[in-house]
């Protein structure tokens, strides 16, 4: 098991790679986005050096409301384009897994159907594009209504070269269990992203704040898992992010 995080795109990205790295995660969720993480504001040369220099592994992450499930077709061909030329500069950076979003039109005029149509006419033209770099393309719910196991199973039929990114906050609302999504697609599963909430609101906070259950979660996820989890806290004081990998480790390596 590896233990990341990210940088905050609206930071200057050096100085969000030096704290990562000088407080020994193995790798880093490489958000590229606006602000400062945007294509044109990032020295794409200037952050590989320096993430090498860290030794630091790096997972990419694009923007969570790029939207390629649009009702507007004109809108999704242009979202797709954005997405190739992010995957290009992860590519240069050294990364083989990038992290793309679920998008659903309004649901007021457009059905989940028309959603999953939309979106795996976006994916497809992705994952073709991503198989010639030899990228996996992490597939990440973002926990709407419409972000159930029904449609995450059609999405995933639809697009065999998809791969699955289990966020367990988005998982936790809603009435979901993240345990049971864990187990349900633990064979398409390369990448998660760990933080609690309160089954709510979708709150990004330290591991123990909210109400998952943290014990069983960690021991389902270990039985069948060992690859990269992002430690996705947003809070001002890092040392809740410290605190949380602690924690994190602690239950890991617990013998039950």
């Amino acid at each position: 098991m590896k233990i990341g995080f990210p940088n905050n795109p609206r930071k200057e990205i050096n100085n969000e790679i030096k704290w990562i790295g000088d407080n020994g995660f193995n790798f880093i969720d490489l958000f590229l986005e606006p602000d400062k993480g945007e294509l044109g504001e990032v020295n794409i040369k200037e952050v590989k050096s320096q993430l090498d220099y860290y030794g630091l592994e790096r997972v990419g992450h694009t923007a969570w409301y790029l939207p390629i499930g649009s009702s507007l077709k004109a809108l999704r061909v242009c979202a797709v384009e954005i997405f190739k030329q992010y995957l290009d500069a992860f590519v240069e950076l050294g990364c083989d897994k990038v992290t793309i979003h679920s998008n659903w039109p309004p649901s007021t005029m457009f059905s989940a159907d028309e959603g999953v149509k939309f979106q795996t006419e976006s994916l497809q033209s992705i994952l073709s594009y991503a198989g010639e770099a030899g990228v996996k393309i992490l597939f990440e719910p973002l926990g709407t209504v419409h972000d159930h196991a029904h449609n995450i199973d059609r999405l995933l039929a639809l697009n065999g070269e998809l791969y699955f990114h289990a966020d367990i906050g988005h998982l936790n609302i809603f009435g979901r269990e993240p345990v049971e999504y864990l187990s349900r697609y633990k064979d398409k599963l390369k990448h998660v992203h760990l933080h609690d909430n309160n089954g709510i609101d979708d709150l990004h906070l330290p591991i123990g704040a909210g109400n998952i259950d943290w014990d069983h979660l960690i021991n389902v996820l270990k039985s069948f898992y060992d690859g990269t989890i992002t430690l996705e806290i947003f809070s001002g004081d890092k040392e809740y992010v410290l605190y949380s990998r602690k924690i994190l480790l602690d239950k890991w390596n617990r013998n039950d």
